[in-house]
């Protein structure tokens, strides 16, 4: 498969689609009031009760944090047999973590950021490099420590690969 194609069918299921940012968890859903700036009383929620979700829930509810956007993606990747990884980008100066995911293919590796309501001015655009090497660089050259949690995020547990960079 092409990578526009592939992009194609992510963006069919996560872009555009009315997603929320948040999480759902017992049949209620917790997003964050960002109408007065940060929203305390959710990021403490976020850190405390939140769990990884299953995709479907995701996709049914139309609710999701960076995590379970990439869940989402990761799942619809391994049934096509695209490799892809997940990775968190974390921030020590910010205190501030973000999961995102790359796949490969024609030999590139490509970052698609699906993230719900994403401020990112490449929220949608997929961004291509020509190795693993070159995109490690590039957020370790800006500042971040960057690390693999593909096998470190698990359905139905809490996120504690980003819960662990945060405390």
């Amino acid at each position: 498969m092409t990578i526009k194609e592939i992009c194609d069918i992510l963006k069919a299921e996560l872009y555009n689609k009315g997603f929320e940012y948040g999480f759902f968890l017992n049949g209620q859903k917790y997003k964050p009031d960002i109408k007065n700036g940060f929203d305390n009383d959710y990021y403490h929620l976020a850190k405390t009760i939140s769990l990884v979700q299953e995709p479907s829930v995701t996709l049914k509810e139309k609710i999701g944090t960076c995590v379970d956007t990439v869940i989402v993606m990761k799942s619809i990747l391994d049934k096509l047999n695209i490799p892809s990884k997940i990775w968190l980008l974390y921030n020590k100066q910010k205190n501030k973590g973000h999961t995102i995911l790359t796949f490969e293919a024609e030999n590139k590796i490509v970052y698609l950021e699906l993230t719900p309501q994403s401020s990112k001015s490449w929220y949608g655009q997929e961004i291509i490099y020509s190795s693993e090497q070159a995109f490690l660089h590039e957020y370790e050259s800006n500042g971040y420590d960057i690390s693999d949690i593909s096998t470190m995020l698990i359905v139905g547990q809490r996120p504690y690969a980003l819960l662990n960079k945060l405390n």
